[in-house]
């Protein structure tokens, strides 16, 4: 039997430690963890769908990019990744393009010098390489990806179907169209020791995939590193991606919102007690035990919607403030916000800014949230009512 959706209730998912996670994975200490059917990740906010760019700011894919570089500093696996569809999807259509103008290939394990393209003279420097390199994968990412009220969720940058692509094995490849180059250069940056986007991949994955590209240039190359990369992504990265991007209050926000629902449930009990034994025990009737009621509804709704990171008031509204990786400049790489006491007041909800969640499918998630806070709030009331109402200490009660 299943229930409903909204019954079903929500869990922030747990946290884990990308460097740790990937050094026990390396190491073989542990395996990658194999996708379950349970996960605390809604069906519309999963990595797929983020890397597709079909979600909305802020679950968006530059939002991801934004996390992953500036909270978990991993962002060379995204980076590795969305240039790894892309080039498999160029090589594809390279392939298809050759085959259409029935181009021949030399299959000796080298290219033929009509199916390389964008070859750049031999003084071009490394450096110069990598700039290039890295830059075309930032457009990959750029913020011209983030949706729009106007434009939908803006435009798909990856290749959909990641994980059914199929692909044949090596030793029946022929070279391929593909700039070499390039290559070479992502061979540098993301899988050679020591490089500046060096991967956390186990060493005889990176040994082999190095060995296989001095042969050919086909994806399949590639590709373990990339399932390595993206079990990496979907297993530690996202899932905590999501455990941030589901709240929409800064810390300070929220501890101000929790505090606030524990004043109002320990005023609850306060406000009963003082019903029941002022001025005397019996001198008042039962049914002033509700008027603790909304004290004890409004608080445990605000501890309930804070312990899942969200602010009960801003919920209401389907307004956030900027989450952490929002308040970077992405030009500077350091914080907006000047330091000190005045940052921390700043982030206070009712001086900080106030955004609109423009991912639909947060949004009735976090309107879930309230719901069931509210649902939870109104349970525990209740009850409370109901336990001091059968206790002695009512007028109806004593003898």
């Amino acid at each position: 039997m299943r229930f409903p959706s909204w019954l079903v209730w929500y869990k922030k998912p747990e946290y884990r430690d990308i460097k740790e996670y990937a050094n026990t994975v390396s190491s073989g200490v542990r395996s990658l963890s194999p996708e379950g059917r349970k996960t605390a990740i809604p069906s519309r906010l999963t990595l797929d769908r983020i890397l597709e760019n079909k979600t909305c700011s802020p679950m968006s894919l530059y939002d991801f990019y934004m996390y992953l570089k500036y909270i978990e500093f991993s962002a060379e696996n995204l980076e590795f990744y969305i240039w790894f569809k892309n080039y498999e999807s160029s090589y594809a259509k390279s392939l298809m393009v050759a085959d259409e103008k029935d181009y021949g290939y030399i299959n000796n394990g080298s290219e033929s010098t009509a199916s390389v393209t964008n070859i750049r003279s031999v003084e071009e420097s490394d450096e110069d390489l990598e700039v290039e390199t890295l830059a075309r994968i930032s457009q990959l990412i750029s913020t011209d990806a983030i949706c729009s009220s106007k434009s939908g969720c803006g435009r798909v940058m990856v290749p959909a179907n990641f994980q059914n692509n199929s692909v044949p094995s090596l030793n029946v490849l022929s070279p391929g169209p593909v700039n070499r180059n390039e290559l070479d250069t992502v061979i540098d940056l993301f899988l050679s020791a020591g490089g500046e986007k060096e991967l956390n991949i186990p060493p005889a994955l990176r040994q082999q995939a190095i060995a296989d590209l001095r042969t050919s240039s086909h994806p399949a190359a590639l590709k373990p590193v990339a399932d390595h990369v993206y079990g990496l992504l979907r297993n530690c990265s996202h899932r905590n991606f999501v455990r941030l991007g589901v709240g929409n209050g800064t810390f300070e926000t929220l501890c101000v919102a929790t505090l606030l629902g524990i004043c109002n449930t320990i005023a609850g009990f306060l406000v009963v007690l003082l019903r029941a034994f002022v001025p005397f025990r019996g001198a008042h009737t039962m049914w002033e035990a509700f008027a603790a009621w909304p004290l004890w509804w409004l608080g445990i709704s605000l501890i309930l919607s804070g312990m899942r990171g969200s602010c009960f008031f801003l919920l209401l509204f389907s307004r956030r403030q900027r989450l952490p990786w929002e308040r970077f400049d992405d030009n500077t790489g350091t914080l907006s916000n000047e330091g000190g006491f005045l940052k921390a007041l700043s982030r206070l909800m009712i001086f900080d800014r106030r955004l609109r969640v423009k991912e639909k499918h947060l949004r009735r998630l976090q309107r879930k949230v309230v719901l069931q806070s509210l649902l939870g709030g109104s349970v525990f009331a209740s009850a409370c009512v109901l336990l001091f109402i059968l206790l002695p200490i009512w007028r109806e009660t004593v003898g």
